[in-house]
């Protein structure tokens, strides 16, 4: 691979990045801008869990659907219209329409940012790398996902501070998200080389292998793991609130610490997993030590008293637990070459195992919102626990998958 390859490689992989972060902050407002989301769009924490889950519940079905579209069709094309097709609804989203509308806008991205997009994501991530690379090519990938998103977040926080009313600041952040991926979009158009061989794949054996993977035990547990990691990850949301109420933190300070957990972190405990996963030699081995660190992390929430004394410990405790999760995230799709997926149904499994493992999205919002709006601060008793024990049936499934891997190896 000569110089001029690997740097395009890299672009490839950052204005991937760069662009999927600006377009998956557009439904995931919230991750960083929850309050002033909620502010600005009068919505309660219900309404809020509503958007959310309508947006997992196409979401869910499209990450199935998805791996047969990635499989299928050009990469560059869907990734294109992905990006710039929900960056444009970014537009109309911060003219500040009604709730009704803004459940309508979130189930239009449901298509545009999953069904079109992440497979075909993935499998183009995928190929940046020999099947050696795999988790140092998708820890990088994360890790510009981190730099990306510190990035596009902090001129985002700019924005927003320059404003004295929120609902303003809050439309300049959508602008520069929505503009973002755009422009990513028409670049990746002309960067990312089209595979014309997956083009020429007969539909009905595509069919046929999206449907197989469903009697695959493999693809069910990396969809278990994928699953326990995304509800913790999902209650990392809660964590923004949790600070403002239990620790008396201002609301810039939680603002600026979200994005440190969000994007900053990312940036280094994404590639530093990649690179030992791939010493170790197995993703799968790395996950079930972690998962055990992140249930005690989870534990550990409804040990620390909830007064501003104590704010700091919860902040520790929450960044630990991030460094975690973005290790988690920036490796775990390396568990479908560890367990020996073929390459053409890569999509295939991604897009199952997505369906398994990001499903939270359909319940878990309207859930925790429901905890919150009825329960007030019991409510974040509730996420906790539930977090500590999906992270124990992470436990499970990464050791079975293991166990798995290494008797086909013996026979």
């Amino acid at each position: 691979m000569n110089i001029n390859d690997t740097r395009k490689r890299i672009l490839v992989l950052f204005l991937l990045a760069f662009g999927t972060t600006a377009m998956y902050s557009l439904p995931y407002m919230k991750s960083s801008f929850y309050e002033p989301m909620q502010l600005s769009l009068s919505l309660s924490h219900t309404q809020i869990g509503n958007i959310l889950s309508l947006y997992g519940i196409i979401g869910m079905f499209s990450y199935f659907i998805g791996g047969w579209f990635a499989d299928r069709f050009s990469g560059r094309n869907l990734i294109t219209f992905s990006l710039i097709s929900s960056g444009s609804l970014g537009f109309y989203y911060a003219t500040y329409p009604s709730y009704r509308m803004i459940l309508v806008i979130s189930g239009i991205w449901g298509v545009t940012t999953i069904l079109t997009f992440f497979a075909a994501s993935i499998k183009i991530v995928r190929m940046q790398g020999s099947e050696s690379e795999q988790g140092r090519v998708f820890g990088f990938y994360e890790g510009l996902s981190g730099v990306a998103g510190t990035l596009i977040s902090f001129i985002g926080l700019y924005f927003f501070g320059k404003f004295a009313e929120i609902s303003y600041g809050f439309k300049y952040v959508v602008w520069l998200y929505s503009s973002a991926s755009i422009v990513c979009g028409l670049l990746l158009f002309f960067l990312i080389k089209d595979n014309s061989v997956q083009q020429q794949k007969d539909e009905k054996t595509s069919i046929k292998s999206m449907f197989n993977v469903v009697s695959m035990p493999k693809a069910w547990l990396i969809g278990i793991m994928i699953f326990s990691t995304y509800i913790i990850f999902s209650s990392l949301t809660y964590l923004s609130p949790y600070l403002s109420t239990s620790y008396a933190m201002p609301l810039t300070l939680v603002t600026a610490v979200s994005i440190i957990r969000t994007y900053v972190i990312k940036m280094g405990a994404s590639p530093a997993a990649g690179i030992i996963t791939d010493k170790v030699g197995s993703v799968i081995k790395v996950m079930f030590f972690g998962f055990i660190l992140i249930m005690l992390s989870c534990l550990l929430f409804l040990l620390i008293p909830r007064s501003p004394g104590y704010m700091w410990f919860a902040v520790i405790n929450m960044l630990v637990l991030s460094i975690l999760l973005f290790s988690f995230r920036g490796v775990y799709f390396a568990s479908v070459s560890e367990s020996n997926i073929p390459f053409e149904n890569t999509g295939a499994v991604v897009g199952f195992a997505s369906f398994i493992g990001f499903s939270p999205d359909a319940f878990y919002y309207t859930l925790a919102g429901y905890w919150l709006d009825n329960y007030g601060v019991i409510g974040y008793n509730y996420i906790f626990f539930l977090s500590a024990s999906c992270a124990f049936l992470g436990i499970i499934a990464t050791c079975i998958l293991h166990r798995l891997n290494k008797k086909e190896k013996v026979q």
